[in-house]
């Protein structure tokens, strides 16, 4: 297989369910590598901001209560399916720079896996977040319980990866498109892959924009429900009202939806063969911002997830500062010892 933006073959007839020699369509345009749109230095700066935010709001909902125990376990998936996300864009760098894939075709295939699950998977963290708040307002206070919400976790993470490596291995090809420097799937191969992969993010996305609908409904019917319990509010320090929290869950969703537009638009604009090799890489980059924009929605909207991430950075920069000081510091009864002997 040659990962690069031009049309390969291979004998369609002549694949098996172990078949490492398989075939694209070439449904993506092919560019002069003379006009090569892609920018290494903004690869860099995603997968810098995508890698450290990540940990940052790991650490907090690790370390502190800033969320709800069921939206505390949606939220982590988020974060851990960016961060893997985001552990591959250091891959396209140097693809970028050199106009085409100069990995193995074992590694591009694994940064395909990687990448379409972990956007799938962020995608059903975020219906169930939602599903989680629409329970809140619905039930009187009352979400999913930690116990649904692991499960319903551990069956996506399990059925998205189990549906994406089959699909690799049965033969679905991939190749490195150069306009958007990434990796992709062909979803012109296999009529089934398409429908398959069209089906999970569409899936997230109804329930997402359900949920969002009749949370917003719930908001305007009773504006005032979320602070109808004071003493609730005093018992638990950590408390979070239905309105405010869901409003913060409401930003974030709008924030992620516009974002992935952008990559339905990019995907879009290929399948119908459009020429746009500048408008395809920066809707495409602008798109996986989402993989950092976590925390910082949470920061902006949320006092508690602000407070916990400053005092997070607060810590990890007074341990750099004491190790760095520790290790350049001059010994006071050293330098006593060494005077007297004078």
């Amino acid at each position: 297989m040659n990962f690069s933006n031009e049309s390969f073959t291979t004998d369609l007839f002549a694949q098996d369910f172990f078949n490492d020699s398989f075939t694209t369509s070439a449904f993506a345009p092919v560019f002069s590598p003379v006009f090569n749109p892609a920018e290494p230095a903004v690869i860099i700066t995603e997968a810098v901001l995508s890698i450290a935010g990540n940990l940052h709001v790991l650490a907090v909902t690790t370390r502190r209560q800033t969320f709800p125990s069921a939206s505390r376990l949606f939220i982590s998936s988020m974060a851990w399916s960016d961060l893997l996300l985001g552990s591959t864009f250091p891959f396209m760098v140097a693809p970028a720079a050199a106009g085409e894939w100069v990995y193995s075709d074992t590694t591009g295939r694994v940064c395909a896996v990687i990448g379409m699950s972990s956007m799938d998977i962020t995608a059903s963290a975020l219906a169930g977040l939602n599903l989680d708040r629409l329970y809140v307002l619905m039930n009187n206070g009352e979400g999913i319980s930690v116990k649904k919400a692991r499960t319903f976790l551990i069956s996506t993470w399990a059925g998205i990866y189990a549906f994406y490596i089959f699909s690799t291995v049965y033969g679905v090809p991939v190749y490195y498109d150069l306009a958007m420097a990434l990796i992709l799937y062909d979803l012109k191969a296999h009529m089934w892959f398409t429908i398959g992969m069209i089906g999970i993010s569409s899936v997230a996305h109804v329930v997402t924009m359900h949920c969002v609908v009749r949370v917003l409904r719930a908001l305007c019917a009773k504006p005032s429900a979320a602070n109808a319990n004071p003493q609730q509010q005093q018992a638990a320090p950590n408390y979070h009202s239905d309105s405010s929290y869901a409003k913060v869950v409401l930003i974030l969703t709008l924030v992620q939806t516009a974002m992935s537009s952008l990559l339905f638009c990019a995907l879009m604009a290929i399948l119908l063969g459009h020429d746009l090799p500048t408008f395809l890489f920066w809707s495409v980059w602008v798109g996986l911002s989402n993989t950092f924009l976590n925390v910082i929605v949470s920061s902006v909207s949320q006092e508690s997830f602000r407070k916990a991430v400053a005092a997070t950075a607060t810590f990890v920069a007074s341990c750099l500062y004491r190790k760095l000081c520790n290790r350049n510091r001059v010994s006071v009864d050293q330098e006593n010892i060494e005077m007297s002997t004078l």
